[in-house]
């Protein structure tokens, strides 16, 4: 739906505190204009967790980064098919180094942005552009500007994309990367020279196995790693929950103690009355002792 993909990019342009106001405004817009299946369609785009804002911002304003950060997923998934554990290894290097520079930029553009936060949620933005990295229909999740909640990846299942975005219909698939050249060496007249000797074929079929052996101890090294990155995610989750709720509380106490202080500005005014009164009372009970002190001695003088 055009008008659900147009209200989509406008409102995940937005900061957090204005996602929800402007979301419900779009949506009785569009009712009041007569469609309200596309107002009912915009009301029901979820607000995006912290990650998910972040990642949309880096989308937004850090473009070439995010280009970096996805040309290189699709180079690396193309090593992994070609087996090609050399340039596998350069490149798992190449990409540690540029999602934890990525993390620290997606930071500083929070704060630069006037909505900073934690480290858990950096963590959080760079898992899921890992997750972008190894993956082509998450690379164009995080890519969508759209996105709604954090992407986990395990480094050999697909990752799971479902809901992650906010108008699905709207995310185009990621550009076909380049691919090697497999064309034969010989033409049509079959040169012997192009045939590969028994001993080539030998060869190849041990580079084969080796690689294959290779892929098959990283892949145990990743699914060690992954699940030891899981147990530190669960915790991290764990904690950021824990924050949310700190933060609830403190806007409630903030609100309970906005009005505690009119109640003490109403307090105060009442004391100084009553106060007022008091001395009043006071000036006149004095007064009250003087006379009656007087009329005791006159008394006493006439006995």
């Amino acid at each position: 739906m055009a008008g659900t993909a147009e209200a989509a990019a406008e409102l995940y342009a937005l900061m957090p505190g204005e996602f929800t106001a402007a979301r419900n405004r779009r949506a009785a817009e569009a009712a009041e204009g007569g469609d309200k299946g596309l107002g009912k369609a915009i009301r029901s785009l979820p607000k995006p967790s912290s990650a998910a804002w972040l990642v949309n911002m880096l989308c937004l304003h850090r473009t070439e980064l995010i280009s970096e950060v996805l040309e290189l997923g699709a180079v690396l998934r193309e090593a992994q098919n070609d087996l090609d554990q050399q340039q596998l290894r350069r490149l798992s290097g190449e990409r540690q180094r540029l999602l934890r520079s990525v993390a620290r930029e997606a930071l500083s553009l929070a704060g630069q942005l006037g909505h900073p936060v934690s480290a858990a949620v950096g963590a959080e933005v760079e898992q899921t552009l890992w997750a972008a990295m190894t993956d082509a229909d998450a690379a164009a999740a995080a890519a969508s500007g759209q996105l709604v909640r954090g992407l986990e990846a395990n480094g050999w299942d697909p990752v799971d994309v479902a809901g992650a975005v906010a108008d699905p219909g709207s995310v185009r698939p990621p550009a076909a990367g380049g691919t090697r050249s497999s064309s034969p060496r010989s033409g049509t007249g079959g040169d012997a020279s192009a045939v590969p000797s028994r001993k080539e074929k030998a060869a190849a079929d041990r580079a084969r196995r080796t690689a294959r052996a290779a892929l098959e101890e990283a892949q145990r090294d990743a699914a060690r790693a992954e699940e030891a990155l899981k147990s530190a995610q669960d915790e991290v989750d764990k904690v950021a929950g824990r924050r949310d709720e700190l933060t609830d509380e403190i806007d409630e106490l903030r609100v309970r103690i906005h009005e505690l202080e009119r109640e003490v500005v109403s307090v105060d005014r009442r004391a100084g009355a009553l106060e007022r009164a008091r001395d009043a009372a006071r000036r006149s009970a004095r007064a009250a002792r003087r006379a009656a002190e007087k009329a005791q001695s006159t008394l006493e003088g006439l006995g």
